[in-house]
């Protein structure tokens, strides 16, 4: 599915906490920015400019973004699970992470269809099985741009992270058709 098959829209947040996961890492961010103005000058001038958290945008411009850090990285996990992560980060702000000191994951977890309904019109995000040491969650999201499961998962991972556990590094399968299962666990 390509940007222009894709008319769901997204939360300014969800766009921001990528941008500023991208600009802890200044080097990467030129790149991506320049290879963004390479590729669609529209929406390099777009993350120039100002996004408003509480604002709805189209999620084309998430695609183009990645795209065009799959460019500057190439196709590998790494990178956008590292971005995942380092979104986590800026998304759950300091007086959260006071909260989850106190909270395991599993009930965390169970809220993420609502987050999901939070930060993208299109698609749905449901926790098919809760265990004390891991979950199985279920994103149903044809247009999503195709890196998001990676960055859902470093997501995912941080998370645990912050929750004090030590994750197991989530697992992400492909069900076809836009669908795609997590494995998030700890320990």
């Amino acid at each position: 599915m390509t940007a222009a098959d894709d008319r769901a829209m997204v939360k300014g947040f969800a766009l921001l906490s990528y941008l500023e996961a991208l600009r802890a890492r200044p080097t990467l961010a030129g790149r991506v920015m320049r290879e963004l103005e390479a590729r669609r000058p529209e929406s390099h001038r777009f993350f120039a400019g100002e996004v408003y958290a509480n604002q709805w945008y189209p999620r084309a411009e998430l695609h183009a973004l990645f795209d065009a850090m799959t460019a500057v990285v190439g196709e590998g996990d790494e990178e956008f699970r590292g971005l995942g992560a380092r979104a986590a980060e800026y998304q759950i702000g300091r007086i959260y992470r006071v909260f989850l000191a106190f909270a395991t994951p599993a009930p965390v977890f169970q809220r993420a269809g609502s987050i999901w309904d939070k930060q993208s019109t299109a698609g749905r995000f449901v926790v098919v099985h809760s265990a004390d040491d891991h979950l199985i969650g279920e994103l149903d999201d044809p247009t999503a741009p195709e890196k998001l499961p990676l960055v859902m998962a470093g997501w995912s991972d941080r998370v645990v992270m912050m929750l004090r556990r030590r994750p197991t590094p989530t697992v992400v399968t492909d069900l076809g058709a836009g669908r795609h299962r997590f494995r998030v666990a700890w320990s």
